[in-house]
C-alpha cells in the first residue's frame, strides 16, 4: 500500500490540513479528497454503469454525486492526479428526468457541447476532463468514481437496471 499526504484548500480557506491519499494496487481504488459531505473513490476496473453502481453500494455509499462545479473540479483534478485522464462513470442516469444514483434530482449538470443527445439507450452519464458530461449507453465498460457520504433515504433503493 502506498500513501501520501495532500494539502487541500477551498476558496483560499483550509478545509483539511492533510488528506491521506491511499492507493491500493490489489483493489485499484483511490481515496479522492472532497468536501465533508462527499469522499470520492476512483476505481480503475472498467465495469458497466449498473455493475459500477453495485460495486460502489457494496463497498462505499453509491456512485459519485456531484453537486457543484467545485466538486466537479476536485473530482476531475484528483482522478487526473492518479495518472488516469479519460472517461469515468458518475452516478447520474435518466429514466425520464436526470437523477443521481442515490435518488436525488441532478440539479447541477456539466454537459459537453451538444449533450445530452438523448439517444434511446443513452441513459447513463460519463464524465471526462476537460470536456464535461455526456449521455452514453449504460452497457459501456468504464472506470468509475464511488462516493461515501450522503446516504439514500431509508427503505428506498435507486438503480438503473441493465436490459
Amino acid at each position: 500500500m502506498e500513501a501520501r499526504s495532500v494539502n487541500l484548500s477551498l476558496w483560499g480557506h483550509r478545509v483539511f490540513s492533510k488528506v491521506l491519499m491511499t492507493s491500493v494496487s490489489l483493489t485499484g481504488w483511490f481515496i479522492l479528497p472532497s468536501c465533508p459531505l462527499h469522499q470520492y473513490y476512483f476505481v480503475k476496473e472498467p465495469l458497466t454503469w449498473h455493475e459500477a453502481q453495485t460495486y460502489c453500494r457494496e463497498r462505499f455509499t453509491d456512485l459519485a454525486t456531484i453537486d457543484n462545479m467545485t466538486e466537479m473540479n476536485q473530482l476531475t483534478d484528483t482522478v487526473s492526479s492518479t495518472g488516469y485522464n479519460s472517461e469515468v462513470w458518475i452516478g447520474a442516469f435518466s429514466e425520464i428526468n436526470w437523477k443521481w444514483s442515490d435518488g436525488s434530482e441532478a440539479e447541477y449538470r456539466h454537459w459537453e457541447r451538444n449533450q445530452p443527445n438523448s439517444v434511446l439507450d443513452d441513459l447513463c452519464i460519463k464524465a471526462s476532463a476537460p470536456l464535461g458530461w455526456s449521455d452514453v449507453s449504460c452497457l459501456l465498460h468504464l472506470p468509475f468514481v464511488c462516493s461515501k457520504g450522503k446516504k439514500q433515504p431509508d427503505g428506498e433503493v435507486w438503480h438503473k437496471e441493465d436490459p
